[in-house]
C-alpha cells in the first residue's frame, strides 16, 4: 500500500489531483510495483477540503512550507509518492524573492533530504523557465533562460530533482506546465488567473477587459489535462525519461480573439474587450508561444483539442 502527499493540496489543481487519485485507487511505486493507495495527505497553508474517498483515507496538514519544522514533520510521515504543486507564483515572487525562495526551493530540498524511503517525486515546473530570444516552437531540450524569479526557482528545482534522482535518493520527474486554465472562484492576482479570467468571467455572465492583446498567442492547458499528465508522468518507467527527468506538457496555443469566439460558442454571456496591461503582456510575451514535447506525447501526455474543450472541463468541474 502507498501513502501520497500533495503539497498545495487546498488549491484547485491539488483538489482535482486528489479526486483523480481517489478514482484510480492505485499507483506504481519507485520499484515498479503496482500498489493500492492507502492514504492521501493534502498539505497547504490554507485548510484543504477533503474529497469523498470511501475506504481510502484523506487527511489535511495545514502549515507554511517555509517553516522547516512543518516540512520536517511532513517528510517524517514516510510518503511513497509526493506531488509537489505548492509555490509562490510569478507576481508574488517578484515582490518577495526571499520568501518565494523559502517556499519554492527550500521546501522541496528539505522534503527530499528528510525522505528515507526513495519516494517518487513529481514536481510541477513551468513554462517560465524559458525566456530570452525563443524559437517559434519550444521543445524539452531548449536551454532554460528564465527572466522571472519564479522561473529561476523552477529551473533550480528541476536540477535538484535530476541530481537527487542520480544519487538514488528519490525517483523524481518534472512536468513543465503552460498557463493552466480555468481556476474557479474569485479573481486572483496571479498571471495565470488573469488569463483564466478572460474566459471565466464572461462564462459567469460578467464583462471583462483582457489584459493581453487580442492577437497575442498564449500557450494554455486545462486542469484536466494537467492532472492526467501528472499521473502519467508518475507512472512512466524511469528508463523512458530524459537525463534531466523534465518534460514539457504540450500546450494548445490560442489568441485572445480565439478565446473570445470560444466563449461565445460555449454560451458565455459576458462581453470581452481588450485593454492590454504592459507589464503583464511583457511577461507572457517572454514565454514560449508553441510548447511541445515528443517524449511527453509518447507517454500519452497531450494538449487539449480546442479552447472549447478547456471551457467544457471548467464547466464540468465546478465552473
Amino acid at each position: 500500500m502507498s501513502r501520497v502527499l500533495i503539497t498545495g493540496g487546498a488549491g484547485f489543481l491539488g483538489q482535482r489531483l486528489a479526486r483523480r487519485l481517489i478514482a484510480s485507487g492505485e499507483l506504481t511505486d519507485s520499484q515498479g510495483r503496482r500498489s493500492r493507495i492507502e492514504s492521501i495527505c493534502l498539505a497547504d497553508i490554507a485548510p484543504a477540503a477533503l474529497p469523498a474517498s470511501g475506504a481510502l483515507r484523506v487527511e489535511s496538514r495545514q502549515g507554511d512550507l517555509s517553516d522547516a519544522a512543518f516540512v520536517a514533520a511532513l517528510a517524517g510521515e514516510g510518503f511513497d509518492s509526493i506531488f509537489h504543486l505548492a509555490s509562490f507564483l510569478t507576481l508574488q515572487a517578484e515582490q518577495d524573492p526571499a520568501r518565494a525562495y523559502a517556499v519554492n526551493v527550500e521546501s522541496l530540498r528539505r522534503l527530499i533530504d528528510a525522505a528515507a524511503n526513495r519516494p517518487k517525486v513529481v514536481f510541477t515546473s513551468s513554462i517560465a523557465i524559458f525566456g530570452g530570444t525563443l524559437p517559434e516552437e519550444v521543445g524539452d531540450d531548449l536551454n532554460p533562460v528564465p527572466t522571472t524569479t519564479y522561473g529561476v526557482h523552477k529551473a533550480i528545482n528541476e536540477l535538484l530533482i535530476a541530481d537527487y534522482s542520480r544519487h538514488g535518493r528519490i525517483d523524481g520527474r518534472s512536468l513543465r506546465l503552460p498557463i493552466v486554465l480555468i481556476r474557479p472562484g474569485a479573481p486572483q492576482p496571479a498571471v495565470s488567473d488573469r488569463v483564466a479570467a478572460i474566459a471565466r468571467e464572461p462564462m459567469n455572465g460578467a464583462d471583462i477587459a483582457s489584459p493581453l492583446p487580442a492577437d497575442m498567442p498564449i500557450p494554455v492547458v486545462s486542469v484536466g489535462r494537467v492532472v492526467e499528465g501528472l499521473v502519467r508522468l508518475h507512472e512512466a518507467p524511469a528508463d523512458r525519461l530524459p537525463p534531466k527527468r523534465a518534460l514539457n506538457l504540450p500546450a494548445l496555443t490560442v489568441t485572445g480573439a480565439e478565446m473570445q469566439a470560444a466563449v461565445a460558442r460555449m454560451g458565455g454571456t459576458g462581453r470581452i474587450t481588450f485593454d492590454p496591461d504592459r507589464a503583464m503582456s511583457d511577461i507572457v510575451a517572454g514565454w514560449p508561444r508553441r510548447f511541445v514535447s515528443s517524449l511527453a506525447s509518447a507517454l500519452g501526455i497531450a494538449p487539449d483539442d480546442s479552447f472549447d474543450a478547456i471551457i467544457a472541463d471548467y464547466l464540468a468541474n465546478g465552473g
